[in-house]
């Protein structure tokens, strides 16, 4: 995927998107000031930008609102946690977002937790960009030394494989009783295609990831879940609208707040609270009326009111509120039918506000069942539950499957968990590789969900592989997609820099997929181009069908475009009467590797231009000399079949239809061709494009960040374009 990789490995960037609002006309008299209430004696720690005290911000002035609110201050934004030079603790950012931060918590007149006390860690830079060793320090600081109940952290960046901030985090919660929130990111878009695009650290378990609100629903820009391993995030939703600015930045405060507010509530009351009861409470308390999908937005927007009268009649145990609360609520997500065969995981979310026992019981039978689930279930704070669709290939074809799991415990009462889908019978059954890539969106629920949905209209059954055994026994496919194997992932090594690493093929899984061809199957290989991915190592498994990836790509890679949208080209020269151009193809998108074809049963199928301008090979073709039916197609790019591409969104219009072709062709099974020619999601979101006129938006501002492996602090550019415009570029945090 090229591009999408390269803003993947980008840590922990202020904001991606700052929405700034016109405020024109509109003043504030602040001579007088009352003191608004809540959030008496919580500490809350902002690890952000710091704080500008004698700043003035749309008619407030920071030091009337905030100057007996601020009980701690340090600066972490130094040349000791990898910064070029040392800042100061006043917030110097163009937008102010640590103080607007700080105003939207504590600020006298308007803040949510007027009563709060603040704690200041600064970690990022004027330009708005935090070293990963800035914020692990700020985070650890703020819990065990300045003694916060309460952390927000609006930033984010690329998931980690072993998050050191992620997991102290989780930590702090279960050893410290602190409650993080965290920002969801600012990576959605307006036609809902970039699934599984939370940032990093709010995948943290014990976290609140919090998305935005507007008017309209969950926000257009708001990043959405769920994460790679299908659990949900975000976790809670709130406006995204600040003073001048509009971003998830500005929603995760305001549930910071509300759980200060909840917090001083309890203990005015006499409970003892816990991480967990505000998590619960206010998951509990939110507005089931807003329209959207559990995975774009959690439980939704809470009410701190209606989270107080949830705590009240809850039993309790020694001044312990006893609450718990299940997310999803219901199954499946993302899809409607399932196949028999299939295996899908759906974990659970279960909160509880202390450890809780809970017994699973189910309205019918196990023999009659397609749910794997435990009976029993012991939690604390927050946990996961594994909850597997796994569909028996003799179940009978229904289109009403439906089932009920109820969660009891003698004090927290009862939960329900509904599952309801239909279940079909495959033409074809086709495994795809989630394993070997590591970007966080390539699976069946992320960047692949809408041709898996439109593959499965036409019956055909894609199942997640998940791990090396997934390739031990590959009997009951008739193909397998290997979506960016060998594509790189991102950890913290450990002196806390972040470094690139991939999953190499082991070598029984090369002679498995091979052997898989020779006996009449297929596979369809996407690569990537050499930045993105360890093509060395996919030329492992590429070499035994006589095609390999080169270093080079289409477009080149010294392409540099102002606007930041990729450079996607449309493929228009195809080897004639090929079964994969049947049915007048004529332009395909593409951004990736060009390939090398040389040696018997290889093929070259499609050209497009490289850097010297002549046609190269990007898509390549293979058929085993053992069976009549065994084939292998090859691609340097996976951008026709991605949300976008196989929806017209990067311009070329028979991406579906290649699709079909490919599958037809791989599996050997003739397929139906069902080809919407609007694709329904972009009329369900079609409002969005009045968003600016209705909310009085007049600018857009996107920061594009670029990342230095050696120091991982990050560069960014302003570029100021409508929000129509916005629409085009892609961003991905996985």
């Amino acid at each position: 995927m090229a591009d999408k990789q390269r803003y993947n490995t980008t840590l922990w960037t202020i904001i991606i998107i700052f929405l700034v609002i016109s405020t024109s006309g509109i003043f504030f008299l602040a001579f007088y000031i009352p003191q608004g209430s809540g959030g008496k004696g919580v500490k809350i720690a902002i690890l952000d930008t710091g704080i500008n005290m004698d700043a003035k911000i749309a008619g407030y002035k920071v030091s009337k609102h905030l100057s007996d609110r601020v009980i701690l201050k340090k600066n972490f934004a130094t040349t000791e946690y990898g910064f070029d030079k040392n800042c100061t603790i006043v917030d110097d950012t163009s937008v102010l977002h640590g103080t607007i931060i700080a105003l939207t918590i504590a600020g006298k007149a308007d803040g949510i937790a007027p009563e709060s006390e603040l704690i200041i860690g600064r970690c990022a830079d004027t330009d708005g960009s935090a070293s990963y060793e800035a914020l692990l320090a700020a985070f650890l600081w703020a819990v065990n030394e300045a003694d916060a109940d309460i952390v927000n952290i609006s930033l984010g960046g690329g998931i980690l494989y072993n998050d050191t901030v992620v997991e102290a985090i989780n930590r702090a919660t279960l050893e410290k009783g602190v409650l993080t929130v965290v920002s969801a990111g600012n990576s959605g878009d307006e036609l809902r295609y970039s699934l599984s695009s939370i940032n990093g650290p709010a995948n943290a378990l014990q976290s609140i990831a919090v998305g935005a609100v507007d008017f309209l629903g969950v926000s257009s820009y708001s990043s959405l879940g769920p994460l790679k391993n299908h659990q949900i995030k975000p976790d809670l939703l709130d406006s995204g609208f600040g003073l001048n600015v509009l971003g998830t930045s500005f929603a995760a405060p305001k549930i910071a707040a509300k759980a200060a507010v909840l917090l001083s509530w309890c203990r005015e009351q006499g409970y003892i609270s816990s991480p967990g009861l505000l998590k619960a409470a206010l998951m509990r308390s939110a507005d089931v009326n807003i329209d959207y999908p559990v995975q774009f937005g959690g439980a939704g927007l809470p009410s701190v009111e209606e989270a107080k009268k949830i705590i009240t009649d809850a039993t309790k145990i020694n001044d312990v509120p006893i609450l718990s609360y299940i997310l999803p609520r219901e199954l499946p997500f993302g899809i409607s039918e399932v196949f028999q065969g299939d295996i899908w995981s759906f974990p659970l979310t279960i909160i509880s506000s202390q450890e809780i026992d809970y017994t699973i019981t189910s309205d019918i039978s196990s023999d009659n069942s397609i749910i794997s689930i435990a009976n029993s279930f012991t939690n604390n704070q927050t946990g996961i539950l594994d909850c597997h669709f796994d569909v028996p290939s003799n179940f009978t074809p229904t289109n009403n499957y439906y089932e009920q799991f109820t969660f009891t415990n003698q004090f927290a009462g009862t939960i329900h968990l509904n599952i309801s889908v239909d279940v079909a019978k495959p033409i074809v059954r086709i495994g795809f590789d989630v394993y070997h890539s590591l970007w966080s969106n390539d699976h069946l629920l992320g960047q692949f969900l809408e041709m898996r949905n439109y593959l499965a209209d036409e019956s055909i059954a894609l199942i997640e592989l998940g791990s090396p055994e997934n390739y031990t026994d590959l009997s009951n496919y008739d193909a397998v997609i290997l979506p960016d194997p060998n594509s790189f992932g991102s950890y913290i090594n450990s002196i806390n820099q972040m470094e690139y690493f991939y999953r190499p093929f082991s070598n029984d899984t090369i002679t498995a997929l091979v052997d898989f061809v020779n006996n009449g199957k297929g596979l369809f290989i996407l690569t990537t181009d050499a930045d993105s991915s360890n093509i060395t190592e996919t030329n492992r498994l590429l070499q035994n069908f006589n095609i390999t990836a080169t270093k080079f790509s289409v477009p080149s890679t010294e392409v540099d475009l102002e606007d930041g949208t990729y450079a996607v080209v449309k493929i228009t020269d195809f080897l004639e009467n090929h079964p994969i151009i049947a049915g007048e193809i004529e332009k395909i998108d593409f951004y990736g590797a060009i390939l090398n074809v040389s040696g018997d049963n290889a093929q070259e199928i499609a050209w497009g231009k490289g850097s010297t301008g002549t046609l190269k090979p990007v898509l390549a073709g293979f058929n085993t000399s053992l069976s009549s039916s065994g084939r292998v197609l090859v691609s340097g790019s996976n951008f026709m079949i991605d949300n976008w591409g196989i929806n017209n969104g990067y311009g070329a219009t028979d991406n579906l239809k290649f699709l079909y072709n490919v599958i037809s062709w791989i599996t050997n099974t003739t397929i139906n061709l069902h080809i919407l020619s609007n694709p329904s999601q972009s009329e369900v979101f079609s409002s969005y494009k009045d968003l600016p006129q209705q909310l009085g938006i007049n600018t857009v501002i996107t920061i594009n960040s670029s990342q230095s492996i050696e120091t991982m602090t990050l560069g960014i550019t302003l570029n100021v374009m409508s929000l129509n415009e916005e629409k085009k570029k892609r961003f991905f945090s996985f």
